[in-house]
């Protein structure tokens, strides 16, 4: 596999992971998908920084809505001009001198124009004394008095070594923060703003710096830069205080497009929904379910997952939430949702080890009666395991076929083997609702109608009528054939066919849950496959061995097994 192309990065990420101009959130995961498969972080740790940050900063700009086709890199923004006049040898001579002159002098090469970035390294300080006194300064002059105030602005103390609080270089951002004043969809201030913001400001400056940068950036642009800082506020302190900031904050913004206060709420509501009020969080889905034909498809599907967290948390038991297995799923979403980086990355692959290895704990946390917060609590997991699979790469090595297929026949023989005793439990079924019912009805109307013979020989034989005895017995004849059926197409259609199927259904449910269930566990787990193809795989050797019609019954119980599902997803993550 070929090395990728690092020379890009950090200006050029679009370059780096080789997508076309007008990519989409999945093609820049597909591609990010694709390095990390090859420089995991457990074994490649700078690589995988270095492609997380450049995935990062490409996804943050697509759900915010950049204009691939008006943004470039910060390099090539702050280029100098190639079309800088420069004097030619005929501009620097007259055009009558003579020939003989021209010999005589010694021709003068014209001086090439001194940029801003080789007058800032030859003349820092006077450098930056001039740029500072202008009044309109380009991208690049903005770029170059931030990193000149590095070098030449002292910390108020005057000691070498900065304190925490002056790590984040405040002159610095500044002069970005001006420059996006003057240049607002400049996109190299941006990266370097964005870059700044997300690595470069300690904990303790968090709170006095978000509305410094609400008064100077007043436009939705301030939700996609300063994300990083919200969500790390958010996981640091009470969300009181990030409830009266962001009120705060959003008092000096400008209405304007709204794709960007969407963007920042539907991502930064994964982080605040385990410690908000249920109410602000229940106010915010609302709000973006009113605005929610300016979602793009990707944002529906964050929605989608924040409403689902919602319902879960807001609907879960205790009593559930206690459960280990459970409780290592909650740990693994709320990581999942707060997490960044490595040791984030790392944090989910450990619950998904603990889950894949936890069958007993998973059936009990997923009993065949499942709730509606087992339902959320499932969709939750397949979407994040799904995501973290195309995003990390944390997909074990591809399972081998020849053991699987042999995996498959050894639990369609074990599971073969229960057959028997259930066929002769469904027949006694049939045989308690339908044929016990028909006899001792058929049984009551035969002693009624013997009854009522007895009864009436006596009168038939006082008046002499053979006409009369003769209808009898024809009565009592065609009431005894033609019961039957009276009862199967009434009797038991109408009132005891649906008890007869609830009591199969109950007692197929019990087979999976005592006879079957176990064993299934057992089959996933030693396959490491998705779900879909364990049980395809299963479907596959039941229709070679001609056992397609009772394996049919088997998985109809495993695709709506949750817990089976979960715990075969959670297979993929073990390796």
């Amino acid at each position: 596999m070929s090395d990728p192309a690092w020379h890009h990065l950090p200006h050029d990420p679009r370059s780096f992971f080789d997508l076309a101009e007008g990519f989409d959130r999945r093609d820049l995961k597909r591609a990010y998908g694709k390095l990390i498969r090859q420089f995991k972080p457990e074994t490649h740790p700078q690589e995988f920084q270095r492609i997380r940050s450049a995935y990062e900063q490409l996804e943050n700009a697509e759900r915010y809505g950049r204009n691939q086709a008006e943004s470039q890199s910060a390099a090539d923004a702050w280029k100098p001009s190639a079309n800088t006049d420069r004097q030619s040898t005929s501009e620097s001579q007259p055009g009558n001198t003579s020939a003989s002159d021209a010999t005589q002098r010694s021709p003068k090469r014209p001086t090439p124009p001194v940029s801003p970035v080789d007058e800032a390294i030859g003349n820092p300080r006077e450098s930056y004394t001039r740029l500072s006194q202008k009044h309109s300064r380009s991208p690049l002059e903005y770029y170059i008095l931030a990193v000149l105030s590095d070098l030449l602005v002292k910390p108020a103390n005057n000691s070498e070594k900065p304190s925490d609080s002056e790590k984040h270089r405040p002159q610095f951002l500044q002069w970005l923060l001006d420059g996006l004043q003057e240049h607002p969809q400049e996109p190299g201030l941006i990266s370097l703003v964005a870059g700044t913001l997300r690595g470069d400001v300690p904990d303790d400056q968090i709170q006095t710096l978000l509305p410094k940068i609400a008064k100077s950036i007043r436009s939705s642009l301030f939700y996609r830069l300063t994300e990083p800082l919200w969500e790390r506020l958010l996981i640091d302190q009470p969300f009181e205080i990030f409830e009266v900031l962001i009120r705060e904050c959003e008092s000096h913004l400008r209405q304007g497009d709204p794709r960007g206060r969407l963007a920042f709420y539907l991502r930064i509501l994964r982080t605040a929904i385990w410690t908000a009020p249920t109410e602000w969080t229940q106010s915010q889905l609302e709000t973006l379910s009113r605005q929610a034909a300016d979602l793009d498809d990707s944002m529906h599907n964050d929605l989608e997952f924040v409403e689902l967290l919602h319902s879960y948390l807001s609907s879960t038991k205790s009593s559930a939430s206690a459960l280990p297995a459970r409780a290592t799923m909650e740990s693994f979403l709320r990581t999942y949702c707060t997490g960044d980086g490595p040791m984030a990355t790392a944090e989910m692959a450990r619950c998904l080890d603990e889950i894949a290895r936890d069958a007993h704990g998973v059936q009990e946390s997923f009993p065949i009666n499942q709730e509606q917060d087992d339902h959320s609590l499932f969709l939750l997991m397949m979407m994040a395991t799904s995501d973290l699979a195309e995003t990390t790469g944390l997909i074990a090595p591809a399972p081998d076929e020849e053991k699987n297929n042999r995996q498959a026949v050894s639990c369609l023989r074990d599971l073969k083997n229960t057959l028997q005793d259930v066929v002769h439990r469904v027949s006694w079924i049939d045989t308690t609702y339908k044929w016990l019912p028909f006899a001792g009805s058929f049984a009551v109307l035969l002693i009624l109608f013997a009854g009522l013979l007895l009864i009436s020989l006596p009168v038939i034989n006082l008046l002499g009528s053979f006409t009369a005895l003769v209808v009898i017995c024809v009565t009592c004849l065609i009431a005894g054939l033609g019961y039957p059926v009276f009862y199967f197409c009434w009797i038991y259609s109408k009132y005891l066919a649906e008890r007869a199927e609830n009591s199969r259904q109950k007692y197929f449910a019990t087979c999976y849950t005592k006879r079957w269930r176990g064993r299934l566990f057992r089959y996933v787990q030693s396959c490491g496959e998705s779900p879909n193809d364990s049980l395809t795989r299963l479907n596959g050797a039941a229709a070679f061995h001609d056992d397609t019609e009772w394996m049919n019954l088997v998985l109809s119980f495993c695709h709506g097994d949750l817990g089976l599902l979960i715990f075969a997803r959670a297979q993929l993550f073990v390796g």
